[in-house]
């Protein structure tokens, strides 16, 4: 059985949280903590093997800190807020940490391919600031180009997770498009001003979020034989 090893997992765990941690394979096991001087072994955390449910729990983590992100960020570019460029580095920071994730089950090509490939993550992210730009200016054609950009990448990424998952083609597309109709929705509402309708959009944009990472999270522990 092929073994995945999430350093400081126990140490993250231990606050609740997944961290932006990288997952990474190895045939080896952690080191035994006997082996570690003993002055230096109160100070060092061992790493966890990687079960079926650690990885659900840190796409998870990931893809909902991309949704949340994602609204932030483009509310923020609505408003003409000075915290916009801050948002945005934030929210590439997270696209960053994702393509670590999936470099490291799928190697670093792969991982290249998801961050910065043709119609691939964070091309999705510019569709999406090119939307709040046209619908900012109440640009038509520009609103227009956008959601059809956003159409082709969930066609285009979702043969790339498929093609990488062995999951069906329609299923990741379906749920891509989801994501995209979504986020979409909650900021039409946000800038039409209908904030409780967009407070209730943003929180089922989160929520799907972990639907997703389900959804992956169990094609690459059937994969890798995770438990």
């Amino acid at each position: 059985m092929k073994r995945f090893m999430l350093p400081g997992f126990a140490a993250i765990a231990s606050v609740a949280i997944l961290g932006v941690g990288v997952l990474s394979a190895t045939g080896s096991s952690a080191t035994p903590m006997a082996s570690v001087p003993h002055s230096h072994a109160s100070h060092m955390t061992q790493a966890k093997v990687v079960t079926a449910s650690d990885l659900r729990a840190l796409l998870g983590k990931q893809l909902g800190e991309h949704a949340a992100l994602a609204m932030n960020t483009t509310n923020l570019g609505i408003t003409g807020s000075p915290a916009f460029a801050a948002s945005a580095k934030a929210l590439d920071r997270n696209s960053i940490a994702l393509s670590k994730s999936i470099a490291s089950v799928y190697g670093a090509k792969a991982g290249k391919m998801f961050l910065d490939g043709p119609f691939m993550w964070r091309a999705h992210i510019g569709f999406f600031v090119d939307y709040t730009v046209a619908l900012s200016k109440n640009d038509m054609a520009g609103q227009d180009k956008a959601v059809g950009n956003l159409q082709t990448y969930t066609v285009k990424f979702g043969d790339f997770l498929a093609g990488a998952t062995g999951l069906p083609k329609p299923a990741v597309r379906n749920d891509l498009l989801a994501h995209v109709l979504q986020l979409k929705g909650q900021l039409d509402a946000f800038n039409g001003k209908k904030y409780a309708q967009a407070s209730v959009l943003y929180r089922a944009a989160y929520d799907h979020m972990f639907m997703t990472a389900d959804l992956l999270a169990g094609a690459i522990a059937k994969q890798k034989n995770l438990k």
